[in-house]
């Protein structure tokens, strides 16, 4: 049985990917226009916004591939967003980094790295697959 991927690692990997970054991560909170940066470490938190990037990078994931990483995400209120990642039971180290790398790239813009963007990415590819695995249902 695999032990999955270390959490610490993809955390102190995506903080120096997000430190070199010539864009800060950029952050609206909900119903408000401001936009504030956060800084790296928070970022790549596995309380701060670590769950949000990894949701987003499995969906991109799920949607080539129809596998995840089982995640295992559970609420916190003390977390940043209310959810922190426990776990990464699936998938591997290369491929969840490069799934994240993905969905950040998806959601840059000229100023920054658009964390709130990260959502509809994700609510889009799995709204593609659920429409894909109705069709598959409906055909003979």
């Amino acid at each position: 049985m695999t032990a999955g991927v270390n959490l610490d690692d993809v955390s102190r990997t995506w903080r120096h990917v997000l430190t070199l970054d010539a864009l800060p991560v950029l952050m609206n909170e909900q119903g408000e226009e401001a936009t504030f940066a956060v800084r790296p470490d928070t970022a790549a938190a596995p309380d701060g916004l670590l769950p949000v990037f990894l949701s987003a990078g499995e969906a991109v994931w799920r949607e080539l591939t129809g596998k995840g990483f089982e995640l295992d995400v559970r609420r916190d209120p003390k977390a940043l967003l209310g959810y922190r990642i426990e776990a990464i039971a699936g998938g591997s180290f290369p491929l969840v980094m490069l799934a994240m790398l993905e969905a950040k790239e998806r959601v840059r813009e000229s100023d920054g790295v658009r964390v709130n963007a990260l959502n509809a990415l994700w609510s889009d590819a799995t709204a593609r697959l659920e429409a894909l695995d109705n069709d598959r249902s409906r055909s003979p």
